[in-house]
């Protein structure tokens, strides 16, 4: 045996990374503490978007638990690689309820505390509290209209977080009705920290499953209406609603149908799902309102499930669809139908209403978290070490005087101003890290 075949061979570093990210989230995050090169590399923001990229055809399913006992997990998540496997949130430490995803972030709701929202990711545990979207309590005349539409929104290539809350407002033991309807609408941007509020005049109606699934794409958040004839948007930057009309195609053939609008790599997508044939359109231009017929899928082969199938999820290759107790998912290049997921027992409460579209990835919510770590960290050990020396210098300047017969209560009034002055820089220093880090 050559003796030079025994020493390990270090793969060039681009290959290593090219190597890490195609491996699952979960991996990544153990590999964390394989070194501090592989520390450093999952870390940095080149990594995360190629991994991103990467993994961006393997989204899936993450289902909510109903009832929220100890034994049970608070997320199951469905991946058409992985399988399933069970996550916890108890790292908000509060009873919350999932109000949307989008890549890979969860916006929750506090169910103890009305009006409290987290964003968070379930793969790295980080999660962030957004300002109270009111300070008042919700009173019979001001109802708690903000809890009608939630959307959460993700721009991969910038980092920057939208939660939009949205409801119609009605004065006390009135509702109103047609024109006179009033939807408030709150939007939390991570680069301000703060909520912006406005109100337009709308008369559409959403229904709850309408509610459930809002997409984020190109800065707006959208959500499909009860009439199914077009899409409210929300234009995040310029704060106003418009209208994208559905297909010619579609609207010819409304009777008997249902709809549901689902996101497809990054564009606004329309499922429209009949007894025997199950229509995919996806959004090729939002200005001209041009739509694009991409799937068209038979569904004789579940004809059981067909009349109470609801899509979750899709990509290029798969569609999730959700029934009352199942988790069904269709290959669109074999044609093939899958159960990946079902619940067993006296399970009632339908899982398309706490479904919703996930893919694990590494993006941070809260990116500040870090240095503010490291900042208290620096602090308390900068502490420690200014007590001990100034203890030092004491001690022997104690010691120097008692022999002159000096006294040295001076000199301890000057250590404490010192401490003082070290104290408030690390607190200005702090305030400078908070600010700077807190988008």
């Amino acid at each position: 045996m050559n003796p030079r075949d025994s020493h390990p061979v270090s793969l060039p570093i681009d290959l290593t990374i090219q190597i890490l990210a195609r491996l699952p989230t979960k991996s990544l995050l153990r590999f964390r503490s394989v070194c501090k090169l592989w520390r450093e590399v999952l870390s940095q923001k080149q990594f995360v978007d190629l991994h991103f990229a990467l993994s961006s055809r393997t989204r899936g399913v993450a289902i909510e638990s109903p009832d929220h006992a100890a034994s049970t997990p608070d997320l199951v998540c469905v991946d058409p690689i992985l399988g399933v496997s069970a996550f916890s949130l108890d790292f908000l430490d509060d009873r919350v309820k999932i109000r949307a995803s989008c890549n890979g972030l969860l916006c929750c709701s506090s169910v103890r505390s009305r009006g409290v929202y987290y964003v968070c990711n379930p793969m790295t545990r980080e999660f962030r509290v957004l300002p109270r979207t009111r300070e008042r309590p919700f009173t019979r005349s001001e109802p708690e209209y903000e809890a009608t539409l939630v959307g959460l929104g993700f721009d991969p290539a910038t980092w920057r977080i939208h939660v939009a809350i949205a409801g119609f407002h009605r004065s006390f033991g009135r509702w109103p009705r047609g024109g006179d309807r009033r939807l408030v609408c709150k939007v939390f941007d991570a680069a301000t920290g703060a909520w912006t509020r406005f109100a337009a005049s709308m008369c559409d109606e959403f229904t709850c499953m309408n509610r459930n699934q809002s997409v984020y794409a190109g800065c707006s958040m959208n959500w499909l209406t009860h009439c199914c004839r077009y899409v409210s948007v929300l234009d995040l930057e310029n704060m106003l609603w418009g209208k994208i009309t559905l297909p010619d195609e579609v609207l010819a053939t409304q009777q008997g149908t249902r709809f549901y609008l689902l996101e497809l790599e990054g564009s606004v997508s329309v499922v429209q799902m009949s007894r025997f044939w199950m229509s995919t359109w996806v959004l090729k231009d939002r200005a001209k309102e041009e739509w694009a017929l991409v799937d068209r899928v038979n569904l004789r082969c579940i004809d059981g499930y067909a009349a109470s199938v609801f899509p979750i999820s899709q990509t290029k290759d798969v569609v999730f669809m959700a029934t009352q107790k199942k988790i069904l998912m269709h290959d669109r290049n074999s044609r093939v139908w899958k159960e990946v997921y079902g619940v067993e027992g006296n399970f009632t409460y339908p899982l398309w209403f706490s479904a919703f579209a996930f893919g694990s990835t590494l993006f941070p919510c809260r990116q500040a978290i870090f240095h503010m770590h490291s900042v208290r960290r620096a602090r308390r050990s900068f502490f420690l070490l200014a007590h001990k020396s100034a203890g030092r210098r004491e001690s022997h300047l104690r010691s120097s005087y008692k022999k002159r017969g000096v006294s040295w209560l001076p000199t301890s009034y000057f250590l404490l101003h010192l401490h003082v002055l070290i104290v408030f820089l690390f607190l200005a220093l702090e305030k400078f890290y908070s600010l700077f880090f807190s988008c």
